[in-house]
């Protein structure tokens, strides 16, 4: 996460040691400012106005803006076809795949299987990214090229970088339009 800093030269090493326990680094050309009261507020940016009393108040939440960072840029850890574990970024991964016992991680470089089941991996997934749209399917709707309506009021999902389509079933078709807002 990246912030932009204003505040006086006396608890700005502070500041800057908490930010950099959390992975947040100073840039003056980002967005979002952190201002300490009484400091000058850039022009056109968004800022979180904080006292030196109410520093702890600052920390929780930079602490849950930049988890829910982290929770975005996740991973999962899957089996290739040649026994071999593979680290994979969500942002790669077009569906998650119920088959029998087994549950597979699609991506355009091919499938994975993975210990966790569906529910298991709806409930540790970001929900803004990902989303159930049948009882053997999760799909990351950031990797969804086109929806095609198809017979009964179900939909078919094409991905971007994946062959393969999904279908999304009649029961979950209602819950998947509220989620995309359609």
């Amino acid at each position: 996460m990246r912030v932009g800093l204003s505040c006086t030269d006396n608890i700005k090493g502070i500041l800057l040691e908490l930010f950099s326990a959390r992975n947040i680094t100073i840039e003056d050309s980002s967005e979002v400012y952190v201002v300490e009261a009484g400091s000058p507020v850039p022009a056109g940016k968004v800022s979180i106005q904080f006292e030196l009393g109410s520093l702890n108040k600052l920390i929780g939440l930079l602490d849950m803006l930049s988890k829910q960072v982290d929770e975005t840029s996740g991973t999962i850890i899957g089996k290739s076809p040649d026994e071999n574990y593979e680290i994979i970024p969500h942002r790669q991964i077009c569906f998650f795949e119920g088959r029998g016992n087994n549950i597979f991680c699609i991506t355009k470089e091919g499938e994975y299987r993975v210990k966790e089941k569906l529910y298991e991996l709806e409930a540790k997934l970001p929900q803004n990214a990902f989303v159930r749209v049948s009882k053997s399917f999760i799909v990351n709707i950031e990797n969804v090229k086109q929806i095609i309506p198809w017979f009964g009021r179900r939909l078919v999902l094409k991905f971007t970088d994946c062959r393969k389509e999904v279908e999304v079933s009649k029961n979950y078709s209602k819950s998947f339009k509220e989620f995309l807002d359609m």
